[in-house]
């Protein structure tokens, strides 16, 4: 496959996520593709846990009974890679020559995980990342990841990665990621305004010390956004508040399309792959910047499931 794949237009679905109600959420997220589709563009990217929404909620108190309630919601709405929301997301991925990478929340067995899907244009799913830490009061909503899927996909487009959130903070993941050859990175984030700082600071920063281009996808969200299926927030409201900031970065930390606030949007920029070139005669981190006689970075990609169990085909005596 050629490095450099010419241009092409990529997005990010600034779309208020349909809350706690899966398949309507599946079938918003088909909508967008569609609509991203007659924009020209290839590559989509959705906010972080966007199907079925953010645990807004998580930041009061575990013992709260509207806590409860929401709690309760999401282990039985959370999704699965193999059900029926993700086979129509595929289908319209499939149908519209997309590349998706869906932000949701996974539930296996009793845990739920905040994961990226990745969805090839034929509608294939690619791969997987389960968040490695969450954050703060994410700690009791949501495991953690093993690392085992920690990747990079050799999409016609470009090597795709990405992360969730504050994983842009865990500078191992973004120079595994560097090394394993990222071109486009897509930034899951939830759209709240406290955090805006820190993102234009981060992904910026990863998009030169990676040399790769970075589709930043944050969403809307407000109480009023609640479906009629879903209890109205009370004493969450306030965190239910949120204003996106979705955007697209080059190679350096050029904003091709800057932070959009405040309304529903399909945020869309051109990507030429060309450009990465110029960003990495200055700085290469796993090339000629990478001081092997220095520094090393080890990573473990082993799955590490709770129980190994080892048999063997000889009968016990």
């Amino acid at each position: 496959m050629s490095r450099f794949a010419g241009s092409f237009v990529a997005g990010a679905v600034q779309w208020a996520p349909e809350f706690l109600e899966p398949m309507r959420g599946a079938e918003k997220a088909a909508a967008a593709i569609a609509e991203a589709a007659v924009q020209g563009a290839r590559l989509l990217v959705f906010p972080e846990a966007w199907l079925v929404g953010y645990p807004y909620w998580s930041g009061i108190m575990p013992s709260d009974p509207e806590y409860q309630v929401y709690r309760q919601l999401l282990f039985e709405r959370a999704v699965s890679l193999d059900g029926p929301e993700f086979g129509l997301i595929r289908a319209a991925a499939a149908e519209h020559s997309m590349t998706v990478v869906m932000g949701h929340n996974e539930r296996v067995g009793s845990t739920i995980y905040c994961s990226l899907a990745y969805i090839g244009a034929d509608g294939r799913l690619l791969g997987n990342h389960r968040k490695l830490i969450p954050t703060q009061a994410e700690r009791l909503v949501w495991g953690r990841g093993d690392g085992s899927d920690l990747a990079v996909y050799d999409t016609p487009l470009g090597k795709l990665g990405g992360l969730n959130c504050f994983e842009h903070q865990m500078a191992p993941a973004r120079y595994a990621l560097c090394e394993m050859g990222e071109q486009i990175h897509a930034a899951a984030w939830p759209g709240h305004a406290f955090i805006d700082g820190l993102i234009d600071a981060s992904t910026r920063h990863l998009s030169h010390e990676n040399g790769c281009f970075v589709i930043v996808a944050r969403e809307l969200m407000s109480p009023d956004r609640v479906g009629a299926g879903v209890p109205a927030p009370d004493r969450t409201a306030a965190h239910f508040h949120t204003h996106g900031g979705s955007a697209i970065i080059a190679p350096g930390g050029e904003y091709l399309a800057p932070p959009v606030f405040d309304t529903e949007t399909l945020v869309l920029a051109e990507i030429d792959l060309a450009r990465i070139g110029l960003i990495k005669w200055f700085f290469d981190g796993v090339g000629h910047y990478a001081a092997r006689d220095v520094f090393s970075l080890r990573m473990d990609r082993r799955p590490k499931p709770a129980v190994e169990f080892i048999d063997t085909d000889t009968p016990a005596p």
